[in-house]
């Protein structure tokens, strides 16, 4: 079914609705949505016969619906125009998440003495233009000491983000900040379990479930102990039990609780990364990051359920509406041929 010709998205720039204008010159919009970058982002291909599509201004706001359904938000961030005698002209309009010209990618030297993450990131995400929510278990997270070092805000949350394992977003003027494999939405919308099932909505899949060389069964990190005045190494168990091998982090840390939270940010990456890869279903505009999806009817050992890591949203005349899952995290079966 070609969801473009029946014309079930909305597009908006600049707060005014201009889907009408380009329903006869959009060639393709993409969506690229993903749990591990702090921008989405959106580019709109229209054909631009003798130059007449108006160039959109920089830092325009930018808004997709696909079938009803929030899909991008976001600004313009660049307009690049083509043209041959062969093919025609054609714009192409590129939009981030992320306004880059606001306050979020200013360098700022601050601290905050004895604060939790929630309360830190929410006074400095205000000082940036950002309204910054931390979710689930990461927002009790309390530390001693928290600096921005000549950082942005973008840098600084997304460095706080790998130190506790978690994944920055922002949309807008909204921020999340969401701990990873917790099956919390790491841009703050309900998650929605995707099934992807031969012969029904599924086209392709290119899928490894077993990848054995991400995965560590502890995590050491060190630290000084002040009071004993020498370094401390400190183990981690990461919960993964099928192999032996032991990450050594050359980062070190300021105390023992820091290096239980980046040890076990280690473990969940090293969880995520055990298995992977991608599949293409019918457009489904409801699927986001950090949700499940359930492969069915590929073959024994990769039929089974995934993390949605990266989700990607395509509409063309060509293909209609399709869309791309990245899949983390193998589980409820996939890698093993139980026959």
């Amino acid at each position: 079914m070609n969801f473009f010709i029946q014309g079930n998205y909305k597009v908006t720039i600049a707060g005014q609705d201009v889907t009408s204008r380009f329903r006869p010159l959009l060639k393709s919009v993409e969506i690229q949505r993903s749990a591990g970058e702090a921008s989405d982002s959106c580019s709109m291909v229209l054909a631009d016969k003798d130059g007449l599509v108006l160039l959109p201004r920089e830092r325009a706001t930018v808004t997709v619906e696909i079938n009803g359904n929030w899909a991008f938000e976001g600004f313009v961030s660049d307009a690049n125009s083509t043209g041959s005698k062969g093919s025609g002209r054609e714009i192409k309009v590129t939009a981030s998440s992320i306004d880059h010209g606001g306050k979020a990618k200013q360098p700022s030297l601050r601290h905050k003495d004895h604060a939790t993450l929630q309360s830190v990131a929410s006074e400095w995400g205000e000082k940036a233009g950002i309204q910054m929510q931390v979710l689930g278990s990461l927002a009790s997270v309390e530390r001693d000491y928290w600096i921005q070092q000549n950082e942005s805000f973008v840098s600084w949350g997304q460095r706080i983000a790998r130190e506790v394992g978690g994944t920055l977003k922002i949309i807008g003027s909204r921020g999340f900040l969401s701990p990873r494999n917790e099956g919390i939405s790491s841009s703050g919308r309900p998650l929605t379990p995707i099934a992807a099932r031969w012969g029904d909505n599924l086209l392709e899949w290119d899928i490894s479930p077993i990848i054995s060389r991400p995965k560590f069964n502890k995590v050491a990190l060190s630290y000084f102990d002040r009071a004993k005045g020498q370094r401390v190494e400190v183990e981690v168990d990461t919960g993964i039990a099928d192999v032996d091998s032991k990450l050594r982090a050359l980062v070190t840390v300021a105390n023992k609780a820091q290096a239980k939270k980046k040890g076990e940010a280690h473990g969940k990456e090293s969880d995520r990364e055990k298995g992977g890869g991608n599949v293409t279903i019918i457009g489904n505009a409801v699927a986001e990051p950090e949700a499940i999806c359930t492969v069915s009817g590929a073959r024994p050992g990769i039929d089974g359920s995934y993390q949605i890591d990266t989700v990607g949203h395509s509409i063309s005349k060509g293909a209609g509406f399709t869309t791309s899952l990245g899949l983390k995290q193998p589980k409820g079966g996939a890698g093993t041929d139980s026959r």
